[in-house]
Order: structure tokens, then sequence, then C-alpha cells
């Protein structure tokens, strides 16, 4: 017996909204799929999919491989629908991103758990994976197993730009004294730097966060890295900061007014200095043109007293 999945992938394309497909193809792909483990519901979802390249073929190719990895098939079609340019990957470009995590210590099992929580990281180049893990060894000085402890538990920050990665890093480990394995269990790459900012600031004008000392060690009494930026902000604000979330959202604007004047006191100097430098090279002009003209005029001088 035809089941009411598969007769809707005999329906007419047009009524599926699944026109990129001619209908011989149809009922092929929705068989192997089935055969790969996909119940009816999944295969649905997955032959509605924009395709990648007018192939169905494809898309089967490239399921595949993502099971290879260990991806289960829920999991597969989850990516499928977050992650629409990994539909446009061909299955070489899988292959080798996958060979590129492993070779940064990503085995089988931390794998699929890092493409479950970030399946965008299929979708980024091998040049843009290696940018920001040598930013993390080498600017933020993480070692290779922290690394992979931060691919494993905040897959999230290989997407992210260096620059940011780093910024991020040398505000939380100088400003707020975190240590590298604090920064870890902290999820620290998950939250927006301006959050951070918030939060850490916040809790520093209630008295409730100090400052590392000299040597960059923080006070006992501070509250864990952790419980700063993994808390929701309900939580944070009844067990860290202790206080209302009318008084974080006043603060919170307030932070942002402040910063906004900053830059603009910034762009100030910057405009004087400018002015400043305009001014001086006009003065040094006017100063060499005066000492040239005094010199043509000596030479004038000099002329008619030879003759």
């Amino acid at each position: 017996m035809v089941s009411r999945c598969l007769r809707h992938c005999l329906m007419p394309c047009s009524t599926l909204g699944l026109r990129h497909l001619s209908v011989s193809n149809i009922p092929g792909a929705a068989r192997e799929l089935i055969d790969l483990g996909f119940n009816e519901e999944q295969v649905g979802t997955v032959l509605s999919l924009k395709p990648s390249r007018g192939d169905p073929q494809h898309r089967i190719s490239c399921i595949k491989e993502l099971l290879f990895i260990g991806l289960s098939p829920q999991t597969v079609v989850s990516i499928l629908i977050d992650s629409p340019e990994l539909r446009k990957t061909s299955v070489k470009e899988i292959q080798d991103r996958t060979d590129n995590l492993r070779s940064l210590g990503l085995g089988e099992g931390f794998l699929h758990k890092s493409l479950s929580r970030c399946p965008s990281l299929l979708s980024l180049p091998r040049s843009q994976v290696l940018a920001a893990v040598k930013c993390l060894k080498q600017r933020c000085k993480f070692s290779a197993q922290q690394v992979t402890d931060i691919l494993c538990s905040s897959p999230e920050a290989i997407t992210q730009d260096p620059s940011y990665l780093e910024e991020v890093f040398q505000y939380v480990y100088f400003r707020m004294g975190g240590t590298h394995k604090d920064i870890i269990t902290s999820g620290l790459f998950l939250m927006p730097l301006n959050e951070i900012r918030v939060r850490h600031q916040f809790l520093e004008r209630l008295g409730r966060f100090c400052p590392p000392n000299k040597k960059g060690v923080s006070p006992s009494s501070n509250p864990k890295l952790k419980q700063v930026l993994r808390f929701s902000e309900r939580d944070f604000l009844t067990h860290i900061a202790q206080t209302s979330s009318e008084e974080l959202h006043v603060f919170r604007n307030l932070l942002a007014r402040e910063e906004k004047d900053s830059k603009g006191d910034e762009d100030d100097e910057e405009n004087i200095e400018s002015t400043d430098s305009e001014e001086e090279n006009t003065d040094s002009e006017k100063e060499e043109s005066d000492s040239e003209e005094e010199e043509e005029n000596r030479n004038d001088h000099n002329r008619k007293k030879k003759r």
C-alpha cells in the first residue's frame, strides 16, 4: 500500500510546491530517503526544500555524507532547514570541512555534538575556520586542547571574526580577571560583547564586582564568570545583581549614551588634531615661501651691487 507521504510525492509538483523537481525524480528520491531511515514527514520536508543545484540526487548525496558523520535523520533535517547555504555545498566540500574539524580534535562524538549546535560550521571555508583557531591559539593563548574544548562547548566562536574574538577575550581576561579555564566553562563566545559589558559594569556600579589586582587575580567575593555570562537575565538579576529589571534597563540605556558621547568626544579630538595638523602645514608652507622670497630678494640685491 502506498503511504500517504509517497502519494503526496506522486502528486503534481505544483501541488507540493516542488516545481524544481520533475515528477519522474520525486518517487525515486523519496524511496531512497525512506531507505536511509527518514520517516514520511521528514521525507516531505526534505523534498520541499529549495534545491541547491537543481538535482535531487545531489541533495541525497549530501544527506548521505551528513548521515555518515553520525548525525540522525532528524538532525540532518534540522540542519538543512536552518542552513540554506549548506544546501549549496558540494559533497567534496562537506568531506573536506569535516576532515578539517576532525584534525582540530573533534572526534566523531564531539563532531556530532558541535555540528548539532552549530551546523553553519560546515558552511565555513577552511581558511576562515583556521583563521579563528589561529587567533584563539596565538592572540588569546589558548592551548590546542582548550581550543578543542571551545569547539565542543561553544562552536559558534569559530564563526566569529578573529578581531572580534580577540576583543572579547581581552575584555574578559583583563577587565574581569577571567582565566582561560573560566572563559571556556562560561561559554564566553555565546554572548555579544555589548551585553557582557552591560552586565559586568552594572555589577561594578552596584559594588558586586571588583576589578582584578595588578597580578590579574580577581577577589574571591566576585561572582563566577559563568554566573555573570550564562545565567538568564531573570536569574542574573535575582541571584547575582539582586535588583530589578527596570534598573538594568535604565543602566543599559545610560551606558549606551555614555559610549555614544565618548565616541563623539574621540571624533572631536581627531578633528581638532587634523585641523591643527593642517594649520601647521599651512604655517610651514608660508614660512618656506617667505624664506624663498627673501632669498630671491637677496640675490637680486647682490646682482645689482655687482653691476
